[in-house]
């Protein structure tokens, strides 16, 4: 099975953050890819997002294709090789700290990403940036598993 972090943020066009953006993401230790709106699976049509947007994949490290650790939700023995925290909800963290970066650099309005085993979008939520972590980590701790869930952020 594969674990995938995929979505979008809208960019602002009126801001330059890009030379920040960029090196931001080339000094993470996740993959964050840019990728073509095709690959978002499962995604209603209603949430492919226009031209003014980054569209992006975020994996385990810059070897990896996929969220396999970062959003497995078991409790790993301490003497694991992952690169990542034994405790799930640490590498949540991770993730979760990445995207608010993301949010935070570019400045943007909104973001929408998914969290999913397999690509199988099950759940749409639409939230707001101040609860993201909470409802995130709920979601996790839930299903202890990905949530299978698709989160539209409204940053205001």
């Amino acid at each position: 099975m594969s674990n995938d972090v995929y979505g979008y943020i809208l960019l602002n066009t009126k801001l330059d953050y890009k030379s920040t953006f960029n090196n931001y993401i080339k000094s993470s230790s996740l993959n964050i890819r840019d990728i073509n709106k095709r690959e978002l699976f499962n995604y209603p049509p209603n949430l492919i997002p226009n031209n003014e947007s980054f569209i992006f994949d975020i994996a385990d490290g810059p070897n990896s294709i996929n969220a396999e650790y970062l959003i497995d939700y078991s409790e790993f023995a301490p003497d694991t090789d992952i690169d990542f925290p034994t405790d799930p909800k640490e590498r949540l963290d991770i993730l979760i700290n990445t995207l608010i970066d993301m949010i935070n650099i570019t400045n943007t309005s909104k973001m929408v990403v998914s969290m999913t085993q397999c690509n199988q979008i099950e759940t749409i939520k639409k939230i707001k940036f101040a609860e993201m972590r909470d409802v995130i980590h709920a979601d996790f701790a839930k299903y202890q598993n990905p949530p299978n869930t698709l989160y539209e952020i409204i940053c205001e």
